[in-house]
């Protein structure tokens, strides 16, 4: 587990207590961060009905966040560097209850192809990246998986409170009373991480050795063939998630499958379960035993992930008495591409030099949020033009397997990222065993 001992890091002289206090912040933010991305996927099901927004609509509008969100990411990624992570990070929190705000007023899908736009490029775009690159700063290269599944297990989080509590709130108060909700929990939380993230400008400026760090181009960050192979792996992965997030609720509560809002609520949220078992525990399991081997890791949870999922399909639908059945395949499923995505989202922080973090790490997000944007509405023109989801979860399959193909091409030797490396990621663990 993560260091606790008062002893300071190679990169910022912060205490093991310190970082952990930083990252517990830090995955504060990122849960309401993907509680608004999954809110929207549970508050289009009663907006479908009610204003009558056809599924290649809620598709457009799904997507609409993930164009933003694309393409503010490299300039975000560049000002990051500029200005500092933490005035990117809480921007980003702030940003978010103000667009969930706009959202509540609502009434066309103009209005909420617009507002979620603005919310992808202005509110959700800087902030992933500033979280991993006060990761990189703050947290030794050998407990960095650890910390970044800790991180994005939040998702795991979201995935349970947000149907458990988003879902009921949606039925009962409507998607108007529960976006003004989210604004005051998104305000707060964003006044927190004011209140606790330290100031890091200077850190921006500097590397470990206190030299100052020479700029990078654009040119020099594209000619990197790491950054290309981790954007396209990226681009599959979260083709994949994205779609299931995004669009298992209309799937479960549709005429072919016949479950309540209620009912499919707790079906996401013990999947979300174990997407954050798989998070936490995968992560641990990979940077304690699997250093170096993240590459088998992530090609065998792709395979099995996608299985599950196309599974999850061919159960027999209609009845109570399929909910368990299809639920341990999403479970599976959640579980599978948890480990994948946290495993190979810390592959940036292990391979990037500091100077080039963050505007490398945004060219690899961008392949991410590109395969965001492109899956749910590319998934509702399919719904719509066949009538089912049966050709949805056979893409889920075929992309997840490419998945799994792309990341063989990745490289299994590198050169630590660090400014002045004495051992390997492995001796590192070692000494830590020692």
């Amino acid at each position: 587990m993560i260091n606790t001992r008062s002893t300071q890091t190679s990169s910022g002289g912060k205490t093991g207590l310190q970082t952990v206090i930083l990252i517990a912040t830090m995955f504060l933010g990122y849960t309401m961060i993907y509680i608004d991305k999954l809110s929207i996927s549970i508050s289009l099901v009663p907006m479908s009905k009610d204003l009558g927004i056809s599924p290649s609509q809620k598709g457009l509008i799904m997507s609409a966040f993930f164009l933003g969100y694309a393409i503010m990411q490299v300039p975000i990624g560049f000002l990051n560097t500029k200005i500092g992570s933490k005035k990117i990070l809480t921007a980003s929190i702030f940003a978010l209850g103000l667009f969930a705000a706009l959202f509540s007023f609502g009434t066309s899908v103009i209005y909420f192809v617009l507002i979620r736009f603005l919310s992808g490029a202005l509110a959700h775009s800087g902030y992933a990246q500033s979280v991993s690159k006060e990761v990189q700063a703050n947290v030794p290269v050998s407990q960095r998986t650890f910390a970044n599944g800790i991180l994005l297990s939040s998702s795991g989080i979201a995935s349970i409170l947000g149907p458990i509590f988003v879902s009921p709130a949606v039925q009962n108060l409507g998607y108007k009373q529960t976006y003004i909700i989210l604004t005051v929990i998104a305000l707060v939380i964003g006044l927190v991480l004011v209140a606790i993230i330290p100031n890091s400008d200077h850190a921006q400026m500097t590397n470990t050795n206190g030299e100052y760090v020479t700029k990078v181009s654009l040119g020099k960050i594209l000619s990197n063939q790491i950054v290309w192979l981790l954007l396209i792996c990226d681009f599959f992965v979260n083709a994949v998630m994205y779609g299931v997030i995004n669009w298992t609720p209309s799937f479960l509560t549709s005429d072919e499958v016949g479950f309540t809002l209620t009912q499919q609520g707790k079906m996401t949220s013990v999947a979300g379960a174990f997407f954050l078992i798989g998070a936490l525990g995968g992560s641990y399991l990979v940077g304690k035993f699997f250093a170096d081997r993240e590459r088998d890791v992530i090609a065998v949870f792709a395979i099995l992930g996608s299985v599950a999922l196309f599974t999850a399909f061919h159960i027999p639908h209609g009845g109570a008495m399929n909910m368990i059945p299809m639920t341990i395949c999403f479970a599976i499923g959640d579980l599978s591409y948890a480990i994948a995505f946290t495993t190979l989202l810390s592959l940036p922080l292990k391979r990037f030099k500091p100077a080039e973090f963050a505007p490398s790490y945004a060219c690899v997000a961008m392949g991410g949020i590109l395969g965001g944007f492109i899956a749910p509405y590319s998934i509702g023109f399919l719904v719509e033009k066949t009538g089912g989801y049966a050709s949805v979860f056979t893409s889920f399959l075929v992309v997840g397997l490419l998945f799994a193909l792309a990341i063989r091409f990745l490289p299994k030797h590198y050169a630590p990222i660090d400014e002045a490396p004495v051992m390997t990621e492995t001796e590192e663990l070692l000494e830590h065993e020692l």
